[in-house]
């Protein structure tokens, strides 16, 4: 009966003793199908990887330490040239491939979605082509998917998605069409999604509220259409919404009664978007920059915008808002970019904004109806580097009391008004000063 049990043993260690080395085998030729199709300089992986060492100590490669299988190949910022070899797809416990920053081109081998333990697949700026495996959007492990800055094209897979482990998704800088499917709700642990810089259309799918855990959303310089879903407004983990450079419509929704308390970032320039502030944009306690520059915004800007404790950039210019500058924005201390020209503002600039000791850029140009003196305490913002209130219908002479204490100013630009008398001598205070008129 021992004899027995000590055959049955032997047997089972000298199969997995011959399993292992077919696999070890497999593994080693996949690299060395991969490495073949690619060079690098002073041919350093082809000196790196030889067979006189053990593949798992080659340049790059990781192996698991019982099995001796390779667990991740990250060969980043290498200046690798060549073609991704679907000899990877065989590398069955491969976790991590990071070849981002080099220049592999061609197509993006369709059974790497097919890893069974694949986790992170970045492939980020090189110059790879065609369309995206459409098992990626199946893989039931994958946590980051980064193929930003290339040249993938084709539509986004219309199937259902299903990635339910999915943390980051980046595609953002290439050249993909279609429409953003309404399965994208299905990856509820997605935290990063940037599509920024492609050629996407159709409307943001309501959905996307779904995705509870989102900090980022990025689809900026595209062709999305329609209004921004309510349900983004849900997402309390939201910290970035930018959605420049697109055809959205429809008003801002925020006085719907929910809001994105933790948002720092919210950027829609360059839509179609309109109606007016809301009063109850003070919800947003956390934000930092606020760009709704380029739009069809009406109304005024709200009387409390100062209750914006965080705010340090602040563009609406390029709207048809009226009424005046209010002047809790001097309230702001945090305030470093105010861009608010080309609209229907009038009435003078407040003396409070002179307490906006961080502030770099003023800019109120082409408003048209500003009026009265600019005040004094504008001239001494130490930090100021950029001042543009040409094209109102302001006063007075330029404050010489004080003189100009502006020594980052860069440009200073006050023509089309009716200003009275020179620039005074002080002005050579502002060493740096380039571009003035």
């Amino acid at each position: 009966m021992e004899k027995h049990i000590f055959l049955l043993i032997l047997l089972f260690l000298i199969q997995f003793s011959i399993s292992t080395a077919t696999s070890n085998e497999t593994d080693q030729q996949a690299l060395l199908a991969f490495q073949n199709l690619i060079t690098s300089p002073n041919h350093f992986l082809a000196n790196n990887w030889t067979k006189t060492a053990s593949f798992c100590s080659w340049f790059g490669v990781t192996c698991s330490s019982n099995r001796q299988r390779v667990v991740a190949l990250t060969l980043p910022n290498l200046q690798l040239q060549g073609t991704i070899s679907p000899s990877l797809a065989n590398l069955s416990f491969l976790s991590v491939l990071n070849l981002e920053n080099n220049s592999f081109h061609g197509g993006i081998p369709y059974g790497l979605g097919h890893l069974p333990r694949l986790r992170v697949i970045d492939f980020q700026n090189n110059q790879l082509q065609g369309s995206i495996p459409t098992s990626l959007f199946q893989h039931r492990r994958v946590q980051i998917i980064s193929l930003a800055f290339n040249k993938l094209g084709g539509e986004m897979w219309k199937g259902p998605w299903y990635v339910p482990e999915l943390r980051v998704l980046n595609l953002r800088n290439n050249s993909l069409t279609g429409i953003i499917p309404p399965s994208v709700g299905n990856a509820t642990k997605l935290m990063n999604f940037s599509l920024s810089y492609n050629r996407i259309n159709g409307n943001i799918p309501k959905e996307i509220g779904n995705l509870s855990q989102l900090a980022v959303l990025s689809l900026v310089d595209n062709q999305v259409t329609g209004s921004i879903p309510t349900s983004l407004f849900n997402i309390s983990s939201l910290r970035s919404l930018t959605l420049g450079r697109n055809s959205l419509s429809g008003p801002l929704l925020l006085d719907e009664g929910i809001f994105l308390s933790n948002l720092e970032r919210l950027s829609l320039t360059l839509n179609q978007i309109s109606d007016h502030i809301p009063s109850d944009i003070c919800q947003l306690i956390q934000l930092k920059i606020l760009s709704i520059s380029s739009n069809n915004i009406t109304g005024e800007i709200p009387k409390n915008i100062g209750c914006l404790s965080k705010l340090e950039e602040f563009y609406i210019g390029n709207n048809p808002i009226t009424g005046t500058i209010p002047t809790s924005l001097g309230n702001i201390s945090t305030l470093r970019n105010l861009y608010c020209g080309s609209n229907r503002l009038e009435g003078p600039i407040p003396p409070e904004l002179g307490k906006l000791s961080n502030l770099i850029e003023i800019d109120f140009e082409e408003v048209y109806n500003l009026i009265g003196q600019i005040p004094e305490a504008i001239f001494n913002v130490s930090s100021l580097e950029y001042i543009a209130l040409t094209s109102n219908k302001l006063s007075g002479r330029i404050p010489t009391s004080t003189g100009l204490h502006l020594p980052n100013l860069l440009e200073l630009h006050l023509s089309g008004n009716e200003l009275e008398g020179e620039l005074p001598p002080h002005i050579t205070n502002a060493s740096k000063l380039e571009d003035w008129g």
